[in-house]
Order: structure tokens, then C-alpha cells, then sequence
């Protein structure tokens, strides 16, 4: 009798989890915390994941940053990022930085081909994080957005990068 050679998708998940990141990483989204950071069926065990060492790892998106919960537009980013990524398979852009909460930073490369991060500049739900980022591009489609009122941008008040 011939023992089967392929490990379950359970038995894979788990040796990846203790391996270096794979760059770029692909793996399922499961869950949206809020407009700016998602959840990957993928666990990870590495030293930087922090209080998520063990867990499935966070995206937290670079570049940009959603209103948080309680302000305008927090519901639409949060709406915006589930609808075009959740239980779908997504490829994640990083140098294997992770934040102070353990949240892996980078881009999302949607199924289609489009970046979830820009996405969210473009249709005014998030702002360019420039505390963080000088991409010159995430500027420009954060100026954009701002010309034309949309999203956040059709609030009185709201200032080029600040939340």
C-alpha cells in the first residue's frame, strides 16, 4: 500500500507559517479590520509579527491611511476594502516590515491586477500617510481626489495628508 506524499492544506499552512515570508505573498483574505488593515489566511510565527507571532498575519495597508472608527467615511473605506478583497486570493507587496502591532506593512495587489492602497487614495477614502510615506505617486493621487471633492475631500476642512 502506497502512503499519500501531499501534505493538507492545514499541514501546509502550518510549515509556512515558521518560514520566512514569502516575497510577494499570496493567501485569502478573511477578514477586514478596518479600511487600511486586513486579515490573510496565512499564519506566521517570525520574531517581527510581535503579539501576532502564531496568528494569521495583518496587512496593514502602506502608504495610506483610512479614517478610523467614529469619523466620516470610516464605514465607506471599510465597505470599499471588503467588497474588493474579502475571501478572495490577493498578492501582498513588502520588505517584510511589520509595525508596532505586529501588522505586516504593504500593498495589496487585487485579483485584477489593481493596488488596494491607491484604490482607496483614488476614491477619496483614504489620505497619502506622508508621516510615513513620501511616494510620489500616492501624493499626486491624493491631490487629485482632493480637486475633485470626492470622499473625504467633499468635508469642509479636511487638510492634504492629515485625518
Amino acid at each position: 500500500m502506497l502512503a499519500s506524499c501531499a501534505l493538507s492544506t492545514e499541514e501546509s499552512q502550518r510549515l509556512r507559517s515558521n518560514s520566512d515570508l514569502p516575497s510577494p505573498l499570496k493567501a485569502e483574505v478573511i477578514g477586514i479590520q478596518d479600511g487600511d488593515t486586513v486579515e490573510l489566511k496565512f499564519l506566521y510565527s517570525g520574531k517581527k509579527a510581535g503579539r501576532r507571532m502564531g496568528k494569521n498575519i495583518r496587512i496593514r495597508l502602506l502608504h495610506v491611511n483610512c479614517p478610523e472608527r467614529g469619523m466620516g467615511f470610516y464605514n465607506n473605506a471599510k465597505q470599499f476594502t471588503s467588497e474588493k478583497c474579502f475571501r478572495r486570493t490577493v498578492t501582498i507587496r513588502h520588505k517584510g516590515e511589520f509595525d508596532k502591532y505586529g501588522r505586516l506593512l504593504g500593498e495589496v495587489v487585487l485579483p485584477d491586477g489593481k493596488v488596494l492602497n491607491k484604490e482607496l487614495v483614488k476614491k477619496g477614502l483614504a489620505v497619502h500617510f506622508k508621516k510615513y510615506s513620501k511616494d510620489r505617486e500616492y501624493a499626486a493621487l491624493e491631490i487629485a481626489a482632493n480637486k475633485q471633492k470626492i470622499g473625504i475631500w467633499s468635508q469642509p476642512g479636511m487638510e492634504l495628508g492629515h485625518l
